[in-house]
């Protein structure tokens, strides 16, 4: 009986850690604690610059003046397909696109000013 408690009390020294090794692996544990917290903030930081930019560029001429030109050429195409489905002369096709595209134009330069 004796010999298995002295083995049961020699496994629970070793199991048992210093205080100075438990001082150190408490500051690593602090020092992560602290990275991830920085990680956090940073994080946080990047999300609201993200969401500002996104904002700006929503917000930019470009985006705009690049929608009404994809616009205005699918309607120069789809007024192309019906003028083809009225088998309307080639030489009238081209007339009523070229005024067709004119008009977008200058409503684009329009919406510049």
């Amino acid at each position: 009986m004796q010999f298995f408690k002295r083995k049961s009390r020699e496994k629970q020294n070793d199991q048992l850690i210093s205080q100075a090794e438990f001082d150190n692996i408490q500051k690593e544990n602090d020092q992560l604690l602290d990275q991830v917290e920085a990680l956090k903030l940073d994080l946080a930081e990047l999300q609201v610059e993200k969401e500002r930019v996104e904002t700006k560029l929503l917000q930019s001429g470009f985006r705009k003046k690049l929608t009404k030109t994809a616009i205005g050429l699918s309607v120069l195409i789809v007024s192309y397909l019906f003028l083809h489905f009225l088998n309307e002369d080639p030489q009238y096709k081209v007339v009523l696109l070229l005024i067709e595209a004119a008009f977008m134009f200058m409503m684009l330069q329009g919406d510049d000013k």
